[in-house]
C-alpha cells in the first residue's frame, strides 16, 4: 500500500486504526479530535456550498467520499423507493411486498401544510434555510456528546435523515455522521428542497411496520392524509423522534406526550398560535386504528423476503445462499434492495396446492362456523410439498391462525375467564427452520430414517427383535446414566422392520437404534435433508427425540421418493429487476446420497402404515401408491404425518403454539404467575394433545392418525389429480438362508454366535424341564429349513426342575403364540374375549390373571387371558377357551 504525506486532510479523518474517531479507546482525546474534524468538515462543506459552480467544491466532496470514507457514488442509488412483487410458479402475482415496509406514497401537494409545519417545527425548522446541515447544530450536539461519553444527539436536518433512510446503515459513528452530513450536501445539490421532503416523508418509519405519512395516516387514524386535522397532524410528527417508543400502538401515552410537544414547538416557531396549541392539547388522543395490509400468501413471502436479508435464515434453510448474496453484502443493503427496488421475485408456489392446503387445515382445525375466539384457541397445523425431482417447494400453509399480531395492532380475538387475552393471529411459521419456533418432535415419523440406516448397515428387512414392552434397550442409557426403558403404544410384538414400521413399534426401531448406533442414525438423516444437532445423537433419536421442522422431514421423505437422490428444497426460482434484468437465477442442486435399493427398500417398508392394520390405513390414495408414517410424541406435544407419491412429499403438523401469554393488565398477569411475569405477560406453557376440542370434536388423545393423517389425505387426494399415477420402485427380492443347528452348540452364548453367522437372531426361552438349568432343548424353525434371513431363531433351554416358575409378560402378543409360551411352561390357561376397537390388537392378549412376574407353581392355577376381538369376532374358532385336560 502507498504511503500518505503526513498532514493531509486523508490524515486528519482516517487517521490509525487504533485513533480512528468511534473506536473504543479514543477516550476523551477521541471525542475532542472527532468534534474539531466533523466542525472543520461541516464548515468547509457550508463554505463551499455558498459556491455551487466552483469546480473545487465538487472536487473536495469526491476525495474526502471516496479517499477517506470509502463510500458509494450516491448517483448510483434509486432515490425512489418501489415495493417489490413475489410471483407464483405459474407467473400470476403473489404479493406486494409491503408488510415490513408499508407504504402508499403521495406528492408533496397531498398532504396537508399542517402535517408539513408539524414534521419542520420538531425536526428542522430551518430546512429550507440550510444547504444540507446545520454547522451550529452540529456543535450542540457534539458538546452534548462530548458530557454524556457517546453519541446521543445527532443533530440531523431532514436531509441528513432522507440520507440515511435512503443510503446509510444506521448505527451511531462519527464516521457515519460525516458521511451523512457529505451525501447531505450532495442530494442537496441534485433536488429541490420539495422534492427531499417528499421523499423523506414517503420513506419515515412511524413504528409497527408502517412507513410513509399516507399510510400512518390510514394505520393510525383510518383516513386520508388530506384529512388529517391539527392534533393529528401533530402526533404524526412527534412518531418520527422514537417510532418504537411514541405510536400509539405500542405506547398511547408517550404518543399523546409527545403530541403536546410538537404543538408547543409549532406554535413557538410561528406556524400556528398559541389558542390553537392549546385547544388541541386539550383533546384526548383521536386515534381510530385500523388493521394494516396484509399481502397474499403473507407466510410465504415473508419467509421469501427475510431469505433474501437475514443470512442465519438463509443458512438454516441451507439453500440459496447466493441468493441472499445477489441482494447485497450487509443486511441493510439487502433489506433496501429486497423492499425498495421494485424486484420481479419468482418463486415456486403452486396457487393449486396452496389453496388445497390451506382448506385442509381450516377444514380439520375449526368448526365450519367457528369465530375467531375458536381459532384463537385451535391448535396450528401446517401442510408443507415438495416435488422430489427437483426440490421445489410447491405449497405452504399455516393456519388456522392468520398472519399478523395482535400485540401490534390491539385487535384481541377474545379474553378468559382468567384475563388470559385470546390472538387468532401469528407470525410464527412453524413449517420452516428460522420462522420463528424452534421445531417440533416428529416422533414416530423420524423412524423411517432408522430404517434406512439399518438397511444401509448390511440388515436385512427380515430382521427380528422382540420388541415387547417395556424394555430395557441393551447398550443405551439415558442421561442420568440410568437404564433405557422404552414402553410401546403400538406393535407390542416380535417383529421385522415391515411389522415394526406398520404398528409403529417403539421397542423396536429403539434397540434398532441401539444396534446400528445413533450416529448412523443421525448421519443418514442428514443426508437425507433433516438436519440433527450434534446435542440430540443418542439413542432416543429414533423415536423422534429432535426438533425438526415440517419442511425438513417434508425433504426427507422427498429423498427416499427420489430413489435417494436429494434434490435441495428451494423456494426462489429468480430474481429480476424491475427493468427486467435478471439478477439471479437457481439452478437445481441433487445429488445421490443412498444407494437406490436401500432406498427402494425403505420405501416399500413404508407402505405398511397406509395398509389395514397400520397406523393411518385413511391415508391410503388408492389409485396413487402411497408411503407414509405416522408420528406422535410421548407426551402429546406434537402429531405428524409425512407421506408421499413418486411426484409429491408432504408433512403434515398438528400443535400448539408455545408462545408467551398476554393478559388484560399487569396485575392480573402476576396473580397468575408471579414474579414470572413480565409487564402483563407470562411465560409460555406447554399445551399438550390431551382432553381437547378440535374443530367440535372431543378427543382424549389426539394422535398422527386422529389428525395429521385424514389431514393429509384431504389435501392430497385433490392435490394428486392432475398427476399420473406411478409406482415406486421394486425393492431388491429379500435373501433367505438355512437354519443352523443352534441346540447343538456348546452352550446359549455359542448358540447365538452360530446364528450371528448364518444371518438370523435368536431368542432363548427358559422351559420347566427335568434337564439341568441351562441345557439346550430344542429349537425353532428346525436346522435346514430355509427361512428369510434376519428372523428369529427361538431356542429352548431347560430352567430346572418342576416348582415355581415367574410368569412372563403375555401382554400385546398374539393368542397363539401365549398360548404355545403357556404350554411351554406346564401351565393351564383360558381365554375370554374382549372387544376392542383397534384392529392391531384383533387375537392378542389384553390382560392376564395372575399378573406377569409372578410366582406360580406349573399347573396349579388357570392363566387366564384376556384376547381382543375386533368388531365383535370372537367365535369359538377364533378363541379357543380353555387349555386342553393336563
Amino acid at each position: 500500500m502507498p504511503s500518505r504525506p503526513v498532514g493531509t486532510l486523508a490524515d486528519m479523518v482516517n487517521p490509525p486504526r487504533s485513533d480512528r474517531l468511534g473506536a473504543p479507546s479514543g477516550g476523551v482525546a477521541g471525542r475532542l479530535l472527532g468534534i474539531a474534524l466533523v466542525v472543520v468538515v461541516a464548515g468547509s462543506l457550508l463554505a463551499l456550498t455558498a459556491l455551487p459552480a466552483l469546480p473545487a467544491a465538487e472536487r473536495f466532496i469526491d476525495v474526502v467520499r471516496e479517499q477517506v470514507l470509502e463510500t458509494d457514488d450516491i448517483g448510483a442509488a434509486s432515490l425512489v423507493p418501489v415495493n417489490s412483487f413475489v410471483y407464483a410458479t405459474d407467473g400470476s402475482l403473489i404479493a406486494e411486498l409491503t408488510f415490513e415496509e408499508n407504504r402508499d406514497p403521495v406528492t408533496l401537494d397531498e398532504i396537508p401544510q399542517i402535517v408539513i409545519d408539524a414534521v419542520l417545527a420538531t425536526e428542522d425548522a430551518g430546512f429550507y434555510e440550510h444547504a444540507g446541515v446545520n454547522h451550529l447544530a452540529i456543535v450542540r450536539a457534539f458538546i452534548q456528546n462530548l458530557v454524556s461519553g457517546g453519541i446521543e444527539s445527532g443533530a440531523s436536518t431532514i436531509t441528513q435523515q432522507y440520507v440515511k433512510l435512503a443510503f446509510l446503515t444506521p448505527e451511531q459513528t462519527y464516521q457515519r455522521k460525516i458521511q451523512e452530513a457529505l451525501f447531505a450536501v450532495q442530494i442537496e445539490r441534485q433536488l429541490t428542497k420539495d422534492e427531499i421532503l417528499e421523499r423523506y416523508l414517503n420513506r419515515a418509519h412511524f413504528g409497527v411496520g408502517t412507513y410513509g405519512v399516507s399510510t400512518a395516516a390510514q394505520r393510525f387514524f383510518s383516513t386520508d392524509i388530506g384529512d388529517v386535522t391539527l392534533d393529528q397532524a401533530a402526533m404524526l410528527a412527534g412518531i418520527l423522534r422514537s417510532p418504537s417508543n411514541n405510536n400509539p400502538v405500542s405506547d398511547p401515552a408517550n404518543a399523546r406526550a409527545r403530541r403536546d410537544i410538537v404543538l408547543g414547538q409549532m406554535a413557538n416557531a410561528g406556524f400556528i398560535t398559541r389558542e390553537e396549541a392549546d385547544r388541541a392539547q386539550r383533546l384526548p388522543l383521536r386515534v381510530t386504528l385500523s388493521e394494516p395490509a396484509v399481502p397474499e400468501q403473507p407466510f410465504w413471502s415473508d419467509w421469501v423476503a427475510r431469505l433474501l436479508i437475514n443470512e442465519d435464515l438463509a443458512t438454516a434453510l441451507g439453500t440459496q445462499t447466493d441468493a441472499l448474496r445477489a441482494m447485497g453484502d450487509t443486511s441493510e443493503e439487502r433489506r433496501r434492495q429486497v423492499f425498495q427496488t421494485g424486484l420481479r421475485i419468482t418463486t415456486t408456489l403452486d396457487p393449486r396446492l396452496q389453496a388445497l392446503a390451506e382448506d385442509s387445515i381450516r377444514e380439520f382445525l375449526t368448526s365450519e362456523d367457528g369465530g375467531r375466539e375458536e381459532v384463537a384457541l385451535a391448535p396450528s397445523g401446517a401442510l408443507i410439498s415438495i416435488e422430489p425431482s427437483t426440490g421445489a417447494i410447491r405449497a405452504l400453509a399455516v393456519g388456522p391462525q392468520e398472519f399478523g399480531s395482535c400485540l401490534e395492532d390491539g385487535l384481541w380475538a377474545g379474553e378468559l375467564e382468567d384475563g388470559r387475552l385470546l390472538c387468532d393471529k401469528t407470525k410464527v411459521n412453524t413449517a420452516v427452520p428460522g420462522g420463528g419456533g424452534s421445531g417440533r418432535q416428529p416422533g414416530s415419523a423420524f423412524k423411517p430414517f432408522v430404517t434406512a440406516a439399518a438397511l444401509e448397515a448390511g440388515f436385512p428387512p427380515g430382521y427380528t427383535i422382540d420388541a415387547r414392552g417395556p424394555a430395557v434397550i441393551e447398550g443405551c442409557f439415558t442421561i442420568d446414566e440410568e437404564e433405557y426403558v422404552v414402553r410401546n403404544a403400538g406393535g407390542d410384538d416380535i417383529l421385522d422392520m415391515t411389522g415394526a414400521m406398520a404398528r409403529s413399534s417403539n421397542v423396536f426401531h429403539a434397540q434398532l437404534t441401539s444396534d446400528v448406533g445413533p450416529l448412523r442414525v443421525a448421519e443418514m438423516a442428514r443426508r437425507l435433508g433433516v438436519p440433527v444437532p450434534d446435542r440430540d445423537v443418542a439413542c432416543a433419536l429414533g423415536l423422534g427425540a429432535t426438533d425438526i421442522s415440517p419442511l425438513a422431514m417434508a425433504s426427507g421423505y422427498a429423498t427416499l421418493a427420489n430413489d435417494g437422490v436429494a434434490c435441495a428444497p428451494f423456494p426462489i426460482e429468480r430474481i429480476e429487476s424491475a427493468d427486467g434484468r435478471l439478477l439471479w437465477e437457481h439452478s437445481v442442486d441433487c445429488r445421490r446420497v443412498l444407494d437406490s435399493e436401500v432406498a427402494a427398500q425403505t420405501v416399500a417398508i413404508l407402505e405398511g402404515p397406509v395398509l389395514p392394520g397400520g397406523t393411518a390405513p385413511r391415508a391410503n390414495l388408492g389409485d396413487w401408491p402411497t408411503r407414509g408414517k405416522t408420528g406422535t410424541t410421548n407426551d402429546y406435544v406434537d402429531a405428524w404425518f409425512v407421506g408421499m407419491v413418486r411426484q409429491l412429499a408432504t408433512a403434515a403438523w398438528v400443535g400448539y403454539p408455545q408462545g408467551t401469554r398476554f393478559y388484560v393488565d399487569e396485575a392480573t398477569a402476576v396473580g397468575v404467575c408471579g414474579d414470572q411475569s413480565f409487564l402483563n405477560r407470562c411465560p409460555a406453557i406447554r399445551q399438550t394433545l390431551e382432553n381437547v376440542t378440535i374443530a367440535g370434536t372431543a378427543y382424549a388423545r389426539v394422535f398422527g392418525g386422529t389428525i395429521p393423517a385424514p389431514m393429509w389425505a384431504h389435501y392430497m387426494q385433490r392435490a394428486v389429480e392432475p398427476y399420473e399415477p406411478l409406482d415406486f420402485p421394486t425393492p431388491p427380492a429379500r435373501i433367505s438362508g438355512v437354519i443352523p443347528d443352534v441346540v447343538n452348540a456348546f452352550d446359549a452364548a455359542d448358540s447365538r454366535l452360530r446364528a450371528d453367522l448364518a444371518g438370523f437372531t435368536l431368542r432363548v426361552e427358559e422351559l420347566v424341564s427335568g434337564a439341568p438349568p441351562g441345557a439346550l432343548l430344542s429349537q425353532s424353525p428346525l436346522p435346514g429349513e430355509t427361512v428369510e434371513l434376519g428372523r428369529q431363531i427361538v431356542l429352548y433351554v431347560s430352567g430346572g426342575p418342576t416348582g415355581s416358575i415367574t410368569l412372563p409378560n403375555l401382554l400385546g402378543i398374539s393368542q397363539n403364540e401365549a398360548v404355545f409360551r403357556l404350554s411351554q411352561l406346564g401351565q393351564l390357561w383360558e381365554l375370554v374375549g374382549r372387544a376392542v376397537s383397534d384392529p392391531d390388537q384383533h387375537l392378542r392378549v389384553q390382560t392376564q390373571t395372575p399378573d406377569a412376574g409372578e410366582l406360580v407353581p406349573p399347573g396349579s392355577r388357570t392363566i387366564v387371558l384376556e384376547i381382543g376381538c375386533y368388531r365383535g369376532d370372537c367365535s369359538p374358532d377364533a378363541v379357543p377357551r380353555t387349555s386342553p385336560d393336563p
